[in-house]
């Protein structure tokens, strides 16, 4: 294991350049990056993240239409997916590199699509309910995340950081406009039901995720004809296999998934932690919004920073707000002010978080097999993000309060940070000009 990337077949950061300079290219990107900036968009807003306010009030319906305890259905409808579901993106990310974002967008599109169709014909069987939600997401994350990282750092390799940034905002919005909607149609005045808004949406995927992926994702050089096969032109980078021994890699990917967990927990357990310390369910609900709002914030601050930076110790800071958050709220009792501050914090880093990782990764290793480490890091931090609220809340069920679990998801945050500063300087710039051979490189 080695702490160094290389540095060859790099040029000389941009950084130096003033504002006007940087957001001027960004406003004259050739089409093809602004329509594909547009695809990754549209492909976000229906993927599993876009879509997954409508979890909230499809689980009560379920229930009631089947007779199922709640439970039954969270872990159907939201546990197995998020959990199962992102272990595809390495595999979609390999694909990626091989074949092209655009034929697996549209593939994925297609099956995701599908698969949402069935949702509603299984019925009340659980166990093929089950299967098929999780091929869904599995397509879904694959027609979206698996793609979207890798099409944003080809096209806009200096912009990287606020185009990862939009990538993030794009779920978020769309959770925050969708949910009136989704509520309005299942159990709202529309009368669909959770199996009716299921089969609205999987038309509603159809028409959107198909053309954008079909006519909008693209990558700048186009593949070349080699007989049946097509193959596409060598990116500069580091291969996987001698990536993932690096340290960089590895701090990266827990420091990601130490950080994440931090504002997720608190996400779910919200209302019986802050209920412990004297705050009503409508102030908690209200610093919540604060969350969300904050996390777009990070979102847009924490690329734009990001893009502007040769120096990563900028990361620090960002990944520090979580265990600061966490410290106020778990001291805060009955302080209103100070509860919206832990909140503000922790939505500031979950949204800069977000776009940290892809950023991080393009800028260390390259893009010769960008996706692939994109997928892969992003499947251990869901992995987490999926995990740490439930280990916090049977902790907290064997013990009677929140404290021990708290105490050592703050722990484990202190972790991710440490672990942040010790990164390397970054090296220069990757060329996508070229794409010389780099498999011979030392990691």
């Amino acid at each position: 294991m080695t702490t160094s990337v290389p540095t060859g077949d790099t040029v000389p950061s941009s950084s130096e350049a003033g504002w006007k300079s940087y957001l001027g290219d960004l406003w004259n990107a050739p089409p093809g990056a602004k329509a594909a900036l547009t695809g990754c968009l549209l492909l976000m807003l229906v993927s599993p993240s876009g879509l997954s306010a409508m979890t909230t009030f499809v689980i009560p319906s379920f229930a009631k239409d089947t007779g199922a305890a709640e439970s039954s259905g969270i872990l159907v409808f939201v546990t197995l997916p998020l959990l199962i579901g992102p272990i595809a993106l390495p595999f979609a990310g390999r694909w990626v590199d091989q074949l092209g974002a655009r034929r697996v967008a549209i593939r994925s599109a297609i099956l995701y699509a599908a698969l949402t169709a069935l949702i509603p014909l299984c019925g009340s069987s659980v166990p093929a309910l089950a299967v098929v939600l999780i091929l869904s997401s599995t397509f879904g994350f694959m027609a979206g995340l698996a793609v979207v990282f890798k099409v944003i750092s080809i096209w806009l390799p200096k912009h990287k950081g606020i185009g990862f940034a939009l990538i993030g905002v794009a779920p978020s919005v769309a959770a925050a406009v969708f949910s009136p909607v989704f509520q309005w149609l299942i159990s709202g005045s529309a009368g669909l039901g959770w199996k009716g808004t299921y089969l609205l949406v999987a038309a509603v995927i159809a028409l959107v995720a198909i053309p954008t992926a079909m006519f909008l994702i693209s990558e700048p050089t186009a593949p070349r004809e080699t007989g049946p096969e097509l193959e596409l032109p060598r990116l500069p980078g580091i291969p996987l296999p001698k990536a993932i021994r690096t340290r960089v890699w590895i701090s990266i990917t827990i420091s990601l998934a130490f950080a994440a967990a931090g504002p997720m927990v608190v996400r779910q357990i919200a209302v019986g932690f802050f209920s412990e310390r004297g705050f009503t369910e409508a102030t908690v609900s209200l610093t919540l919004s604060a969350l969300f709002a904050t996390s777009v914030v990070g979102l847009l601050v924490g690329g734009l920073v990001l893009d502007r930076t040769d120096r990563p110790w900028v990361v620090v800071p960002m990944l520090a707000a979580v265990p600061v958050g966490l410290v106020i709220a778990f001291v805060n009792h009955g302080s209103i002010p100070l509860l919206f501050v832990a909140m503000i914090l922790l939505g500031f880093a979950y949204g800069a978080e977000s776009s940290l990782g892809p950023f991080l990764i393009a800028r260390y290793f390259g893009l010769a097999s960008f996706a692939q480490l994109q997928g892969l890091t992003l499947a251990l931090s869901t992995l987490s993000l999926g995990l740490s609220p439930y280990l916090v809340s049977a902790v907290q069920s064997a013990t009677g309060s929140y404290t021990v679990p708290v105490l050592a998801l703050t722990a484990l945050t202190v972790v991710a940070v440490v672990l942040a500063a010790l990164l390397p300087k970054f090296p220069p710039q990757w060329m996508t000009e070229s794409s010389p051979d780099l498999t011979t490189e030392s990691a």
